[in-house]
């Protein structure tokens, strides 16, 4: 693939999600990973309930508080917009802070919970049949019909969030990019020791922010730097 390596940076970006998407989502229509994965937390026989391992206090603390951290980390970013008008050494920031405001709202803000979540209609792992639940297994884009709303993780996508730092940074892309992906599937672990989201869910928040993360940084902020 020597074309890929000639490409600008946000090119071959754009070019590694699509590929992910069309190589990951086919597999969950073509195969039971989705529900095999969700299977690894459903014990019917515990005395804890059907999805015990939620109750770990780790995993209630993330879902618990998940969305305060989004909700704070916005907050202290639109302080440093408004105090970088008046107070001289924050003004070097006050573009990266901003930055941070727009994708916090547009990405788990407005497409993941107002956009998808509030309108896919899929059923969680939790209301399939399988898991005791009354609905059928529905795959990864296909619009469920119900009024679930499993498709995509939202507390996922706050740790997807972080994709904003690998945007922002120069020197440590690599690690921020490994840092971002720890927080995600830490809060995946977390929702689907709930039943609360497929493996797929996840994946989806994912490619969901990182393109809204990518679109805002290449399409604003680095744009109107250079001009």
């Amino acid at each position: 693939m020597p074309w890929f390596f000639k490409l600008d940076r946000r090119w071959q970006e754009l070019a590694v999600l699509v590929t992910l998407m069309l190589l990951t989502t086919p597999v969950f229509w073509l195969t039971a990973w989705d529900e095999k994965a969700a299977a690894w937390f459903f014990e019917p026989n515990s005395t804890a309930g059907n999805w015990p391992h939620q109750q770990w206090w780790l995993w209630q603390l993330l879902y618990q508080y998940a969305f305060s951290f989004i909700i704070l980390a916005g907050a202290v970013a639109l302080v440093i917009t408004g105090l970088s008008v008046k107070v001289e050494f924050l003004k070097a920031y006050r573009r990266p802070a901003l930055y941070i405001v727009w994708v916090l709202v547009l990405g788990p803000g407005l497409v993941i919970n107002l956009v998808f979540k509030d309108h896919w209609g899929r059923p969680r792992p939790v209301h399939m049949q399988t898991f005791g639940g009354q609905h059928s297994y529905v795959p990864p884009l296909k619009l469920g019909g119900t009024g679930e709303k499993s498709f995509p993780c939202g507390h996922c996508s706050v740790g997807y969030a972080f994709f904003v730092f690998y945007f922002l940074s120069r020197k440590r892309k690599f690690w921020l990019l490994c840092l971002t992906l720890a927080v995600a599937f830490t809060l995946a672990a977390a929702r689907m020791s709930a039943g609360g989201h497929f493996v797929s869910d996840v994946l989806w928040s994912g490619y969901l922010v990182f393109f809204t993360a990518w679109l805002v940084y290449y399409g604003w902020y680095e744009r109107d730097i250079k001009h």
